[in-house]
């Protein structure tokens, strides 16, 4: 019979179960802020009509899984709007594309720091 015992080991798996629930929490919070913020620059792009899809595409932010955010337009016609329209279409598109590099640093800088 052999016997192992391994002194520490539990410190140092609490240890990075903090880390990764930290990070995760991090995760979530910096993901939340960019799509905030995409969401913002969209409805500013979004044709105007009556304000509605405006309004809409502002209020769409919401949390799926931790670190994971949707954001987009619930009205009928703004998909039809973002693939379509003559003067203003991919506004969804254009500032997911904007934000990219921007949400990707603030990604490595805020989880590289956990």
């Amino acid at each position: 019979m052999l016997n192992v015992r391994i002194d520490g080991l539990d410190a140092v798996m609490k240890r990075f179960t903090l880390a990764g629930i930290k990070a995760q929490g991090t995760a979530d919070k910096v993901t939340e802020t960019y799509t905030r913020k995409m969401a913002n620059e969209a409805a500013a792009l979004a044709p105007v009509d009556s304000g509605d899809m405006r309004a809409n595409i502002v209020a769409s932010p919401h949390r799926l899984a931790p670190a994971t955010w949707e954001f987009g337009g619930t009205l009928p016609y703004t998909r039809r709007q973002e693939y379509e329209h003559a003067t203003h279409k991919g506004f969804i598109r254009k500032s997911v594309w904007d934000n990219r590099e921007g949400y990707r640093e603030a990604m490595r800088r805020e989880v590289t720091d956990v």
